[in-house]
């Protein structure tokens, strides 16, 4: 694994930080605002697409199994995050809420085992 890639993969979580951190900050039902997380989302799913799924970089079967979930978990965020942006009771925003707090949690959990501590780059 090159550095090269590490550093996308540390971009890539610092993207998901950011986004995590805005979300978690709104527990108050907020359509308006989830328009704008899922926004963040799709330029976050297109980073990961374009600079570590299809890369020329050397990347060993771990990495690709991990890529496999990674990509599983943003697609079903992204759900989360349009489920947010058109729910209209306050339980389905809660329900949905927590459900994209917790695939940050398993994202997190995800680079940690895998990468350790990416800031030390």
């Amino acid at each position: 694994m090159t550095q090269d890639y590490l550093a996308l993969v540390s971009d890539l979580q610092n993207q998901l930080k950011i986004l995590q951190t805005a979300i978690s900050s709104q527990k108050e039902s907020a359509p308006a605002i989830a328009k704008d997380w899922l926004r963040s989302h799709r330029e976050i799913q297109i980073f990961f697409q374009s600079s570590l799924v299809n890369t020329d970089l050397e990347i060993t079967p771990q990495d690709l199994s991990l890529q496999v979930e990674i990509d599983k978990q943003l697609k079903m965020l992204g759900v989360d995050l349009t489920m947010l942006q058109t729910s209209r009771s306050p339980a389905t925003w809660q329900k949905r809420y927590q459900q994209a707090c917790d695939r940050f949690f398993l994202l997190d959990s995800y680079f940690q085992m895998h990468y350790g501590d990416l800031h030390k780059i």
